[in-house]
This record gives C-alpha cells, sequence and structure tokens, in this order.
C-alpha cells in the first residue's frame, strides 16, 4: 500500500512522510509546487543555512528555478520517496474532470489543472493506495483523485471551507468565480474526506473565528504530528554553545543567565510577543534572564524600538537572520527554556519542537488540553501578569527547569510517538 503525502505549509506533511517511512510505510511525497515559502520547502527541514530578513522577502517571491539552485548550493538531496511534479509529463488522463456536475465544473477544473505542477500532482495521486494532504490545493485534487485520503488543515484552508473568508470583488469577476468554484471544491473535499485530523483535543472546535458550526459538521479525529526525541545534552555543555552562539554575533551575557529562546515570528497579533515584552520591562527577572528572539515577523522592528525605549535591550537579543531546522533544534536542545505564543490557546510546531528536544516551554495552552489526555507540563501563562509572575518564578529560580524539561519530552513521546501516530493512520487509510 503507497501513501500519497502532498502539502507544503510549515513541512508538517514532509515530517508525517519522513517518520512514516521511518516506520515501514511505502510513502510518496509529491512535492508542493505551489508554496513558494521558505519555511513550506523539504531543505528548510533538512540542511543547516541561515536567511536574513532582506533574503527571506526575497526567497518568498523566488522561482522554481531559483529554488533548485539553492537546494544544490547547500547540499540538499532529495529522498528517493519524492516525486516533484514539475519534473513530470502528465498523460492526457491526468486532466479529466472527473465528478464534475456541470459542464462549468468542468470547464472551471480543466482550466484549474492548467497550472504547471497541477496535473502531473492529481495523476500521481490517482497512482497512490491513499492520500493523506494539507491545504487547499492538496485537498481539492485528493477529492478528484478517486482516492481515500485525509485532511490535515493548517487553518486558512479550514476557514475558505467554512466560508470565513471573503470572495473577490465584482470587479475581478474572473478571478471571484474561480475563488468561488475552488471553496466550493475545498469544501466538498472536507465532507468527502475519511477525516479530518488535528492534535487539538477538542477536534478544533474551541475558537476557530466563526467556523466552529462549520467545524461541528465534519468527522475530525486526533491525529497529532509524529516528532522523533532528541537527547537533550547537559546543562553545563548547553550553557556553553548557547554563550559562544550569542558572543559570535556580539552578544555577551553573564555565565549565570538563563537564556530564553523564543522560535516563532515575533508577531503580536496571533503571537502575543508584546505581552512577553511589557512583562520583561515590568520585573527585575531581566537581571537573571535573557529572551533571544528569532530574526523574522511582522513585529521584529517594533520589537526591537520597544526593547530600547523600555531599557530592556540588555536582556534581548534579536537575530539578524531566520535559521532552518537542524540549527534550529540546536538552539531548542540548548536553551534553558524555550518561550511560544500566549494567544492561540493550542500549540504548534515549534512548540512541539522545543518538547521534543526536552525544553521547558512557556506558552499559554486553553483548558480543553485537560481532558482527554492531560495538560503537558508547561510553564502557563497568557495574560502579561501571568508572564510577568512565571519570568520571577524561572529567574528566582522557583520552576525546577531541568524537571520539566523532562516531564514534556516525556509526555511527548506518549502523544506524539511516530509509531503510534503511523498506525492510527494505517488503519484509517485502509478502511
Amino acid at each position: 500500500m503507497t501513501v500519497g503525502i502532498y502539502g507544503g505549509i510549515a513541512n508538517n506533511m514532509y515530517v508525517f512522510a519522513k517518520a512514516m517511512r521511518e516506520q515501514g510505510v511505502d510513502v510518496c511525497f509529491i512535492r508542493d509546487r505551489w508554496d513558494r515559502y521558505p519555511f513550506s520547502q523539504p531543505v528548510w527541514e533538512d540542511c543547516e543555512f541561515r536567511l536574513t530578513r532582506d533574503e527571506m522577502s526575497r526567497a518568498g517571491g523566488w522561482d522554481w528555478r531559483q529554488w533548485d539552485e539553492f537546494e544544490k548550493q547547500v547540499g540538499w538531496v532529495p529522498p528517493p520517496w519524492f516525486f516533484d511534479p514539475l519534473a513530470a509529463a502528465p498523460s492526457a488522463r491526468a486532466t479529466a474532470a472527473n465528478g464534475r456536475h456541470s459542464a462549468l465544473d468542468a470547464l472551471l477544473f480543466r482550466r484549474y489543472l492548467r497550472a504547471p505542477h497541477r496535473a502531473a500532482v492529481l495523476e500521481k495521486m490517482r497512482q497512490c493506495d491513499a492520500l493523506l494532504v494539507c491545504g487547499i490545493e492538496g485537498s481539492v485534487l485528493a477529492a478528484s483523485s478517486g482516492r481515500p485520503y485525509i485532511v490535515w488543515p493548517f487553518g486558512a484552508d479550514m476557514m475558505m471551507a467554512a466560508g470565513r473568508l471573503p470572495l473577490p470583488s465584482w470587479r475581478q469577476l474572473k478571478l471571484r468565480i474561480a475563488v468561488a468554484a475552488e471553496r466550493r471544491w475545498l469544501r466538498a473535499a472536507f465532507d468527502s474526506a475519511i477525516c479530518v485530523g488535528s492534535h487539538e483535543p477538542t477536534g478544533i472546535r474551541t475558537s476557530y473565528y466563526g467556523a466552529e458550526p462549520y467545524i461541528r459538521t465534519l468527522k475530525v479525529e486526533f491525529l497529532p504530528i509524529p516528532i522523533r526525541i532528541r537527547p537533550r545534552p547537559p546543562a553545563a555543555q548547553r550553557r556553553q554553545w548557547f554563550q559562544q552562539f550569542l558572543a559570535d554575533r556580539g552578544e555577551r551575557v553573564a555565565p549565570d543567565t538563563l537564556i530564553g529562546f523564543v522560535p516563532s515570528r515575533v508577531d503580536y497579533i496571533w503571537k502575543g510577543h508584546d505581552r512577553l515584552l511589557r512583562a520583561l520591562a515590568g520585573t527585575s527577572a531581566g537581571k537573571r534572564v535573557h529572551l533571544v528572539f528569532t530574526g523574522w515577523g511582522s513585529d521584529y522592528a517594533a520589537a526591537m524600538r520597544f526593547a530600547k525605549e523600555r531599557c530592556i535591550s540588555g536582556a534581548t537579543t534579536f537575530l539578524d537572520a531566520a535559521v532552518s531546522k537542524p540549527v534550529l533544534f540546536r538552539l531548542y536542545g540548548a536553551a534553558d527554556f524555550v518561550v511560544d505564543q500566549f494567544k492561540v490557546g493550542m500549540y504548534g510546531t515549534a512548540a512541539l519542537e522545543a518538547m521534543a528536544s526536552g525544553a521547558p516551554l512557556l506558552t499559554w495552552l486553553n483548558t480543553s488540553f485537560e481532558r482527554p489526555w492531560g495538560m503537558p507540563p508547561v510553564i502557563n501563562a497568557g495574560s502579561e501578569e501571568e508572564i510577568k509572575r512565571a519570568l520571577e518564578d524561572i529567574a528566582e529560580g522557583r520552576i525546577d527547569l531541568e524537571a520539566t524539561g523532562r516531564q514534556l519530552q516525556q509526555w511527548l513521546a506518549r502523544v506524539h510517538d511516530a509509531k503510534a501516530v503511523t498506525g492510527r493512520l494505517r488503519e484509517r487509510l485502509s478502511c
């Protein structure tokens, strides 16, 4: 049985593919040639490199020839179970608009398949026995493949299927018609899936910006991202590595400083990092705690200004680049604790990677996590005052960071174990 896996967003499907392959599943990972964002490229997962903010901005607009050149430059080699639709020559069979309910719908779908990669993706999906897909395009094509499939949404696709994203203006009539058709196909794809997978314990029903009534009509099942546990180096070795990492960038911190790493984008609206900065500015914890922010995000410049204006520059470092996953994992493993988000109420990829590395995690999770399998033992804080208290507890040693990191790693091994996740996937996809 061959499982086709498709979707570039945040490389989550590539992570699934690698884990399933390690568990002996015959996997075909079909590259998403629609999503050009750097974090959605498999090379980001596999190779060590950094991209400055300017490079990040430019890379989002690279064509595929430029991405191919970059991948060769950093030494990335596709795995043998990898399929590139741009390198394939699709047959006429792949362009057939199967299952369309009207001549207009069939015409629109044929036009949809004119994108350079879509017909080849659809043909490859039809050669697989079952599918796991993420994203708008992946879901639409999976529903047209005639193969059983599971959808693992990333957010905007769910919002679009629920009708929560506006259509283009009537002044853009052709685009409006195309987007309306894609939304209709996407909703049908969600409805026809074996299930909609999620690692959120309530079945993504807690707070989804008005999409909850639609989500309740779907077959949502617990399907966590499988993630491999990383050994955590001894504290002295970790501290020495991070001290040198900062020194190489012209930053000096006292040897006994506790370093908190903020891996996700610097973002006030979605991550609540303004609360984190205000909390740090409102406490003396900055004398013992130093926060290292990643080098990208919509509020990166605003956060740097705030740190300077509120005299906490000495307790913060803003990296000048985004770093790929192998480097990120070294940062997770070396940090005394990791900081994620304070608004969404659920965990994402960065939080899982921190847990896998045995790092204590300061974040906010809603109480829904208490019911199915127990709240992960994070340092749970959401408001500015709660974050302030958490930073003070960390600085004063009232939280055993080593024990907290071990407990988080144990929780992750129990809930996100690759063997258990793969077994559940194989069971659902073979029915």
